[in-house]
């Protein structure tokens, strides 16, 4: 172990997964999470993309709630997930890089998540949305919509 206070690797997969979601769309959002041995980020879920591309915005959006579903109300996660919405420009498609930290977890998880997350963010390229969450009302999707389509 070198010397620096976050000593959480991101495990290869993680980077992998990322990819074949920003590349292939078959896989709707992941789950992040901590190995048991604590030693690396894993893939803990992974939820596959069920509507076609060219559904709806809403109906693409649909996977937010079995995203939200897979964070557990006591322990720390991250989740990536692209969410879509229409502009007066049209479609938009965004990911969003998710740190979920509620207030229930233990206090040494929340550190760890806090401690390891730029390392994930820099692991994962291209990501320019990130969220801090501590409670699901912080992850309305119809407000972050709203956020996103008022400031354009």
């Amino acid at each position: 172990m070198s010397g620096s206070a976050s000593g959480v690797k991101v495990d290869n997969t993680v980077i992998e997964k990322f990819h074949d979601f920003k590349i292939k769309k078959n896989t709707g959002y992941l789950v992040l999470g901590f190995s048991d041995d604590i030693s690396k980020i894993v893939v803990l879920n992974e939820g596959i993309n069920k509507v076609p591309q060219n559904a709806p915005a809403a109906e693409k959006n649909q996977k937010w709630a079995d995203m939200l579903d897979a964070l557990p109300a006591n322990d720390v996660r991250y989740a990536i997930i692209d969410i879509f919405y229409d502009t007066n420009e049209g479609s938009r498609t965004e990911i969003f890089f998710i740190a979920w930290a509620p207030d229930t977890a233990a206090i040494k998880r929340k550190m760890l998540c806090a401690s390891s997350k730029d390392a994930l963010k820099n692991a994962l390229q291209g990501i320019r949305n990130h969220i801090q969450a501590t409670c699901k009302a912080d992850l309305d999707l119809d407000a972050i919509i709203s956020e996103k389509t008022k400031s354009k």
